[in-house]
């Protein structure tokens, strides 16, 4: 029998709720107590509490409309849509999609959606949805200062919204986050670092 991965739900909407009721030992990351700012493969980043710290994860399901998290871990997208199969299965092995960010437009609709996703996630079966293009370029005038990119993300999610983030992607060369975190819980995230390695000096006697 194959263990059930380590499974992270974000969004606590009718989508959100429905995951957990189908796959009661997973853990919820929902507003307003924490809220996932950004995602790399294994872990998400999240903020609550006035920290920040990284939850790790064997499989994912989205069901906030966050698809910059999921354009994060290579999930494809398409005219602001995330790729995903009839079961909410993306094409990134283990990474699910239910709810608004797959097209539901109904609460009973997101909470179907959820509960397919959420057995099949727990099935371990992988999607069949392709990879993302390749970002296309843009001038690096339109690069915009850390302070504008945290306005930008600060905007109710929408198409314009995500496409201006995900072109900053391609001008910086890295991935953007789904939002800003906040300065308190960065300062938390900063204190907890390890001490840096201090610098060596070379104390030998040239011959």
């Amino acid at each position: 029998m194959t263990a059930i991965p380590r499974i992270v739900i974000v969004g606590g909407g009718p989508a959100g709720r429905a995951a957990l009721a189908a796959l009661p030992g997973a853990i919820l990351i929902a507003r307003p107590d924490a809220t996932a700012w950004h995602a790399e493969p294994g872990r998400l980043w999240v903020e609550g509490g006035g920290r920040v710290w990284a939850e790790p994860f064997g499989a994912l399901l989205v069901c906030a409309d966050e698809p910059l998290l999921l354009a994060a871990l290579g999930c494809a997208i398409r005219d602001g849509r995330v790729m995903a199969d009839a079961t909410g299965r993306t094409g990134v092995p283990g990474i699910s999609v239910a709810g608004r960010i797959a097209g539901a437009t109904t609460p009973e609709a997101a909470e179907r959606q959820a509960t397919a996703a959420a057995r099949a996630l727990a099935d371990g079966t992988p999607g069949r949805e392709p990879r993302p293009d390749p970002p296309a370029e843009t001038p690096a005038a339109l690069r915009l200062d850390p302070v504008a990119l945290a306005a930008l993300l600060e905007q109710p999610a929408s198409l314009a919204r995500d496409g201006a983030a995900l072109a900053q992607r391609a001008i910086l060369g890295a991935m953007v986050p789904a939002r800003p975190v906040g300065l308190a819980a960065l300062a938390g995230l900063v204190a907890a670092m390890p001490e840096p390695i201090p610098p060596q000096t070379d104390t030998g006697v040239l011959a």
